[in-house]
């Protein structure tokens, strides 16, 4: 019986080994306490014949471990993933042409697409091919305080205000990518002018009708100011002579002037200028005649053709008379 009881108490150590228990005796021969079995760290992954490689890209830290597993799962080769940059039109050598009116503000336009660390930079191309460095990202770095660059979205915006013929040239939106991109425009600026009949043939009585126009020019927020002269004098038209009307148009640059009753002293130079916001002049020469003055000019067309006619009808007789006696 004692030898059983000693068993049993064997038994329980083995099945709790980390506790210690008093088990009771009735032999006091026999000590009641015995030392603590020594702890065992067991290993439960189930043991192999092979080693166990470690994965490539772990680290110690299970965070690392966890973040890699993550992004790997979804980005394989994340550098792949990258795009290099480009321009949105695709179009890096054709050369874009703007056309400009002298005084209006020019937009250059530049979408750039996964630019990433890359730097935008605006560059002028001169006539004898000097390259102007006019602006790097957004700053400016040249003197002209004309030039202005924005950023909206991936379109990078050069501004040139109140363009001039000399601004025509070549401009281009550098990328510094490696080799660098370079998308060019060609920007042509063309000069004011201003046009009207040259000659206008009237009867007296009748109404003088002349029309000037300005062209290719922008006036920006100055007021344009357009005039009507008669000959050398300086004071408008319309201010000497009653039976004028000057209508202008700011919005078009076009200004029309009506003489009525014409007089054989209205006869003469009539001048178109624009005065604001620069000075432009168009001339126009204007006959008034009388009734025996028109037909006398008729007549003298009439007489000419004759003459001309009877010239040539002479010449053709000559060569003939001269073809028969060889």
């Amino acid at each position: 019986m004692h030898r059983i009881v000693l068993l049993m108490a064997v038994l329980a150590r083995a099945v709790a080994p980390q506790t210690s228990a008093i088990v009771p005796s009735t032999e006091p021969s026999i000590s009641t306490t015995m030392p603590p079995p020594p702890t065992v760290f067991r290993n439960l992954r189930p043991v192999t014949g092979k080693p166990r490689r470690p994965r490539p890209g772990k680290a110690d830290s299970p965070m690392l471990n966890y973040i890699f597993d993550s992004y790997a799962t979804s980005n394989k080769h994340f550098h792949d993933t990258f795009k290099a940059p480009s321009f949105e039109d695709g179009k890096a050598s054709d050369d874009t042409i703007i056309d400009a009116d002298t005084g209006s503000t020019v937009i250059f336009d530049c979408r750039v697409t996964a630019l990433r660390d890359k730097t935008v930079s605006w560059i002028r191309v001169s006539e004898d091919e000097n390259l102007e460095l006019l602006t790097v990202d957004l700053d400016t770095h040249t003197a002209d305080t004309r030039y202005r660059v924005d950023i909206a979205g991936e379109n990078w915006k050069l501004a040139l205000s109140d363009a001039k013929v000399h601004d025509s040239g070549i401009y281009c939106c550098h990328v510094s990518t490696h080799p660098p991109m370079l998308k060019r425009f060609k920007l042509i600026v063309h000069p004011p002018e201003i046009r009207m009949s040259k000659e206008a043939f009237l009867e007296s009585g009748e109404t003088l009708s002349l029309k000037c126009a300005v062209l290719n020019l922008y006036p920006g927020e100055v007021e344009p100011e357009m005039r009507w002269y008669k000959g050398n004098a300086t004071t408008p038209l319309e201010d000497v002579r009653g039976g004028v009307l000057v209508e202008t148009d700011q919005l078009t640059l076009t200004s029309q002037l009506q003489v009525s009753r014409l007089k054989v002293e209205d006869a003469g130079n009539y001048t178109c200028a624009l005065e604001a916001p620069l000075q432009m002049r168009a001339i126009a020469r204007v006959h008034v005649l009388q009734g025996s003055s028109l037909a006398e000019l008729q007549s003298g067309v009439k007489t000419t053709t004759s003459y001309r006619s009877l010239l040539l009808t002479s010449m053709v007789l000559l060569y003939s008379i001269h073809g028969d006696v060889r």
